[in-house]
């Protein structure tokens, strides 16, 4: 049997609903995001997870327990050099599946985490601004600097229809 060579990369939470701070965990799925996992699966797509910055960086002893924060909770420089280091890591692992003939479909963030969003997310006023999260800039930073165009797809867990819309159009491209 030939086995597959396209790759989504995911956040850690997508597989490890557990891992997420206390009270985030609000939908129907306790464990894994299931739609995601299963239209992967089905698409016979190769999954990889990437670390948690935010677990990591508390300490995984902690993580379990740790309370949200927002993004004014983590945009601090120790935490994005712990943020740096991990997306150079992640990035690490795909330059030589691209150079290998892998194909990179595309790397999911969560909709307005602090660390994993890729366009909004909550401040301590309350709000929403319009940014990215420290973990997903890091990545967005080594994309560009390696000349690599993989799309970064945000699961919005109210609506994970639309993700789904989304990563079904990658995946069929």
């Amino acid at each position: 049997m030939k086995r597959s060579n396209r790759f989504v990369f995911l956040p850690f939470c997508v597989l490890s609903q557990a891992y997420q701070a206390q009270g985030i965990v609000k939908h129907e799925w306790s464990s894994s995001i299931r739609p995601i996992i299963e239209l992967l699966m089905n698409n016979d797509i190769n999954i990889i997870q990437m670390p948690c910055p935010e677990s990591s960086f508390c300490g995984f002893d902690k993580s379990l327990i740790r309370p949200p924060r927002n993004i004014e909770g983590y945009d601090n420089n120790e935490y994005k050099n712990h943020c740096k280091k991990l997306a150079n890591g992640v990035i690490d692992m795909i330059k030589p599946m691209i150079t290998n003939g892998y194909e990179i479909l595309a790397i999911l963030g969560i909709w307005k985490s602090p660390s994993c969003s890729n366009s909004l997310v909550h401040t301590d006023e309350g709000g929403l601004i319009e940014r990215k999260g420290v973990f997903m800039e890091e990545i967005t930073n080594f994309l560009k600097e390696s000349n690599l165009n993989i799309p970064i797809i945000e699961i919005n867990k109210k609506d994970v229809n639309e993700t789904i819309i989304k990563l079904e159009n990658v995946i069929k491209h």
